[in-house]
């Protein structure tokens, strides 16, 4: 039996696309309001972003896959017929998947009717009714948690770190399934066992601004154990961070290779029992890329996990101040009934202001020095450093933006200064 052809979505515009004949050809939904642009083919699991919509009511923000009987409408009328075939395959919102769990599927056509206007239609309503039914009525066990879908952003506090790692190890152990395209599904066992040993890390805000300013310029690194802060690791940006949008990474060490996974937010607008749901059954966090690297790789600036290196390396130099966070009190209660020691939250924060460089003096082409009479604006900049046996290797400092010369001269008004807070936060990680 051949597999099936892989999903398309459209590169432009992030659309899942239909396809017409064979060979297929690739078209945009009839539904879909694009600014007219042709389909740019790309596969699906080359994305971390997929612009689904619920297949039941087509809320934005589709949450699970859940597979059930293959749906076919057909429509004739005295000219022509009509054949639309739905698939076995569904997205489907958490508020619908609530109500298919609580076995209220009449809830799920109520929406379905209202998002497509037909609220005080009977006949458009019943219609609807019969391909859910046609689905949910062969509908198969077993579900897969979408982890393209692009949600508002969430705010997670350092205080929650604990409670948030521990939901998503629980997720990582439990029978849900992940998109295989993740290449995750053998070794997740071997990630919730590392989220368990793992060092939890709160990123303030100055910080990440630096971070993601220097991950923009990083060079290529040869990643290694003593890159990063600790062998296995949580670590949580307080906002989405580059035009990827993830909000944490975790990391494990295991022989030779490291195992790296980005996350994005997950029920960012939701409220009521659909989002106590998604808490119980998923958390807070969802895997949307994963790298396996072996030790020395090198990994260039241009790859996925060019931010969480940046952060690293800015960790594990001086540029950054480490302090402990308050763990909020239910956790720590949590954690005392089940005999476990409240986890440590880290928090890293910009180290506070240095003096410029002292310069006075500087040597001019023909070898003789000359007095500096204004100050120049240094920006921010990576350079390596020997490290190692016999110093051999090299890994990337940032050298943090400067004042060059002397401390009393006027600042060149040409010059463009950036300044970052060096302000602590407060002891529970909120700015």
């Amino acid at each position: 039996m051949s597999a099936a052809p892989e999903e398309m979505a459209c590169q432009v515009c992030l659309s899942p696309l239909n396809t017409l004949g064979m060979p297929p050809t690739y078209v945009h939904p009839a539904h879909l309001t694009t600014d007219g642009h042709d389909p740019a083919p790309v596969p699906v699991s080359r994305l971390d972003t997929v612009h689904r919509s619920c297949d039941f009511c087509g809320d934005p923000y589709p949450t699970w896959t859940l597979h059930g009987g293959e749906v076919t409408a057909i429509a004739i009328s005295p000219t022509t017929g009509l054949v639309q075939d739905f698939g076995h395959a569904w997205a489907t919102c958490a508020t619908c998947h609530t109500h298919i769990d609580d076995r209220r599927n009449d809830k799920v056509v109520d929406r379905a009717a209202r998002a497509l206007g037909f609220g005080n239609h009977p006949q458009a309503r019943e219609r609807i009714a019969e391909l859910h039914d046609a689905f949910l009525t062969a509908r198969l066990p077993g579900r897969t948690l979408i982890t393209t879908t692009a949600w508002p952003a969430t705010t997670i506090t350092a205080g929650e770190l604990p409670k948030i790692r521990d939901r998503l190890t629980r997720f990582y152990r439990g029978a849900d399934k992940l998109p295989a395209a993740l290449g995750i599904t053998d070794v997740r066992d071997q990630i919730a066992a590392s989220l368990d040993r793992s060092h939890l890390y709160w990123i303030d805000n100055d910080f990440t601004d630096l971070a993601e300013h220097a991950a923009a310029q990083l060079p290529d690194v040869s990643i290694s154990r003593d890159l990063m802060p600790s062998a296995d690791g949580m670590l949580v940006w307080p906002r989405p961070v580059t035009h990827r949008q993830f909000t944490a990474a975790s990391w494990a060490s295991t022989n030779d290779r490291l195992q790296l996974v980005l996350y994005r937010a997950i029920g960012g607008s939701l409220d009521g029992k659909p989002l106590q749901r998604l808490r119980e059954q998923v958390g807070w966090l969802v895997p949307m890329s994963a790298t396996h690297l072996p030790e020395r790789r090198v990994v260039p600036g241009s790859h996925p996990s060019a931010m969480l290196v940046a952060t690293w390396l800015l960790i594990t130099q001086q540029a950054a101040e480490v302090t402990a966070a308050r763990v909020d009190k239910g956790v720590a209660k949590t954690y005392a009934r089940t005999g476990r020691p409240t986890p440590e939250v880290r928090i890293v924060r910009i180290r506070g202001p240095r003096t410029s460089a002292p310069p006075g003096r500087r040597p001019t082409p023909d070898g003789t020095e000359r007095s500096q009479t204004s100050r120049v604006w240094v920006s921010g900049h990576w350079r390596n450093q020997a490290h190692g046996p016999g110093r051999k290797l090299r890994r990337p400092v940032y050298i943090h933006p400067f004042l060059r010369g002397p401390d009393d001269a006027p600042i060149r008004l040409s010059t463009t200064v950036r300044m970052l807070s060096s302000r602590r936060p407060k002891p529970d990680g909120r700015e």
